[in-house]
């Protein structure tokens, strides 16, 4: 890259698989990424959105266990969340409703495909909305609302920590994701697909900002999700150093 990231909206999954020492076949993740310029202002830092997907699954077909821990590492930037409202929490998972929140602290959207076999044989589509939290430490607190209307209606609240890091990624995000139990002697339900877009600016201030360099091999991504039944799996994606503007 030249000096700074060029114009983009590529997204780029790799996928790899990683058990954790046991017999049965252990889920697969696939890791997606994408970023998109929102402005470029002239001697300013430039504004994005960014995309991140993860999808699991079982090599024969059948339902994955669900996954419990997420972990995502991003490359470096800048994360605005001092210039944002916090959503509390608390409030959030009394409400489970963005009104629940602030204005101003919703931060992204996204959707997630959950599965509840043998409960419900197709798949369930959920809405994601997501809020800048309280500060956790030197991180920030993200919070993640999911809600179903079909074929059932529920509503669950995930929470990750974003920190900043070192080395090769600039921040990493853990999510702890809660049970969605179904019925007494039937197995917990499982997210099979799970897509966020963080893009958010308020009073001219985005909530994330570009790196100001790039690797010849482009932005590097990685994740590693850790699953009920004790496996995990890992996968990896990069986004070319060449972003696309959205239209205005």
């Amino acid at each position: 890259m030249q000096g700074r990231l060029s114009l983009i909206s590529l997204t780029v999954a790799l996928t790899a698989v990683a058990g954790v020492g046991v017999a049965h076949a252990a889920p697969t993740a696939t890791l997606g990424a994408s970023a998109t310029l929102l402005s470029q202002p002239k001697g300013g830092e430039w504004a994005i959105g960014l995309g991140t997907s993860a999808t699991f699954a079982m090599p024969d077909g059948s339902q994955p266990p669900p996954v419990r821990k997420m972990q995502i590492r991003f490359p470096r930037g800048a994360a605005n969340w001092d210039r944002f409202p916090a959503c509390n929490p608390e409030r959030l998972e009394q409400r489970k409703d963005p009104d629940g929140c602030p204005a101003g602290s919703r931060i992204g959207k996204g959707t997630s495909t959950v599965w509840a076999r043998p409960i419900v044989e197709d798949p369930i589509p959920a809405t994601i909305d997501v809020f800048n939290g309280p500060r956790s430490g030197s991180g920030r607190t993200l919070l993640f609302l999911a809600r179903t209307t079909r074929p059932i209606s529920t509503q669950m609240v995930l929470r990750g920590v974003l920190r900043r890091t070192t080395g090769k990624y600039g921040f990493r995000l853990d999510v702890d994701v809660p049970r969605i139990q179904t019925v007494p002697g039937a197995p917990d339900a499982s997210i099979v697909a799970l897509t966020t877009v963080v893009q958010a600016r308020r009073r001219g201030i985005s909530y994330l900002e570009a790196p100001r360099t790039c690797p010849r091999t482009g932005l590097p991504f990685a994740g590693t999700f850790t699953f009920a039944d004790g496996s995990s799996a890992s996968a990896g994606a990069r986004i070319s150093c060449t972003l696309t503007s959205v239209p205005g």
